[in-house]
């Protein structure tokens, strides 16, 4: 069985160990209790509850672990596979309009997709002018440079608790 196939099929468990575990505590099949009365379903209403609570929790989970590879491959003397690990999950990302974490985006390159890491794959350098502080990230692997802004009240748009309508905790 190849990685894939197993990282698919380690998915559905976990989904299907979610919904058992927030489903009310009754039996998912009347005919194996031998009750022969009902259809045999499981209980539509609460897997449709637990679909509303989360919507792309798969793709979310998918999405945390490339960003986990990408991150360990980078530490490798050649960080081209922790690119491509990257992109990857960039793409997952945009194909089902999701929104990746500012701070997590800020950890990738933007040309490239490797993980910026400090001293290994990027440099990090602080820059003040007179009314524009910045720190300027550059990528080892393609030469590409970010620059954030580095102010006292500089916010970013998530940081704002008015532009935040709902967050999605998972346990």
């Amino acid at each position: 069985m190849d990685n894939c196939a197993m990282f698919s099929a380690s998915n559905q468990d976990r989904s299907k160990s979610i919904v058992s575990e927030n489903a009310p505590n009754k039996p998912r099949n009347n005919k194996t209790n031998g009750n022969n009365g009902g259809s045999g379903n499981p209980n539509p209403s609460s897997s449709k509850k637990n679909a509303r609570l989360c919507p792309g929790r798969d793709v979310y989970e998918r999405m945390n672990y490339l960003y986990q590879a990408s991150v360990l491959m980078s530490e490798l003397p050649v960080p081209a596979l922790s690119g491509v690990y990257g992109k990857l999950m960039k793409s997952i990302g945009k194909k089902a309009v999701l929104r990746i974490e500012p701070a997590i985006k800020r950890t990738l390159c933007t040309r490239c997709g490797v993980a910026l890491n400090p001293g290994s794959t990027a440099t990090y350098s602080d820059h003040r002018k007179k009314n524009y502080c910045y720190i300027q990230a550059e990528c080892k692997h393609c030469g590409y440079s970010k620059r954030f802004v580095n102010r006292k009240n500089h916010q970013i748009h998530l940081e704002n608790p008015k532009s935040l309508l709902e967050s999605l905790h998972f346990e």
